[in-house]
């Protein structure tokens, strides 16, 4: 018996970089990361949920790695995080989502041992978090307050647009009469959920044969939102 192909994903993930983030109200904060980080210096970038964060501190990535620096990327939602912060000595460090290891003794301690030993090693290091994280460990607090503050604001309705043509053209997708519209009144405002959203429909897509349509976007929410 024959077994029934499986369909095979043609698009490549989506890379991010800062050629494709939607810039909207935070020119200045992007211009620094991009071009304003001083070496041995320490950075907070802050903002709302979805708004970006971790797609400029891997685009930022990208651009170090390009450069041949040596370099580390913590995610604090990996479950080794711990581990990671242990063995992080490097020129640039990245440390995504800090607020996750708020109330954590042993997460808050990790990255206090780890920002002493990037200071003593006078490396550079960007730190983000979606709010004011409560600390417990007050020396902790404190050097993490010492970082300089960036600030990402949401995206207004044009940015949102933008988004959508963005990510459309990264998945490669043709889309059906009305989806940009649709998707503008009804879809997810925030720019982590609403790329989540395409990836999914990219996948239906292709595994179902059908054109990424407005009805196909409908289903899709809607299975998102069942999910969460």
């Amino acid at each position: 018996m024959m077994l029934p192909q499986l369909p095979l994903s043609l698009t490549p993930p989506r890379q991010p970089r800062f050629e494709n983030f939607v810039v909207g109200r935070n020119q200045a904060a992007v211009v620094t990361l991009r071009q304003g980080l001083l070496e041995g210096q320490w950075y907070l970038l802050s903002g709302p949920e979805g708004c970006g964060k971790s797609h400029l501190a891997l685009a930022a990535l990208a651009e170090w790695a390009a450069q041949g620096r040596q370099l580390r990327y913590v995610p604090c939602r990996d479950a080794r995080v711990i581990d990671l912060l242990a063995h992080c000595e490097s020129e640039q460090v990245i440390v995504d989502d800090i607020d996750v290891l708020a109330a954590s003794i042993e997460g808050e301690r990790a990255l206090f041992n780890a920002m002493n030993a990037w200071r003593a090693g006078k490396a550079t290091v960007l730190l983000t978090t979606s709010a004011r994280s409560a600390f417990v460990l007050p020396d902790l607090a404190s050097r993490v307050g010492q970082a300089a503050k960036l600030v990402l604001k949401p995206l207004d309705d044009a940015g949102l647009e933008q988004l959508i043509s963005y990510l459309i053209h990264d998945f490669q997708l043709v889309p059906g009469r009305g989806l940009k519209d649709y998707l503008l009144r009804h879809g997810p405002r925030n720019g982590d959920r609403l790329t989540g959203l395409f990836e999914l429909m990219s996948r239906r897509a292709l595994a179902e044969r059908r054109v990424v349509s407005v009805p196909l976007a409908r289903e899709c929410l809607e299975q998102s939102r069942a999910i969460d």
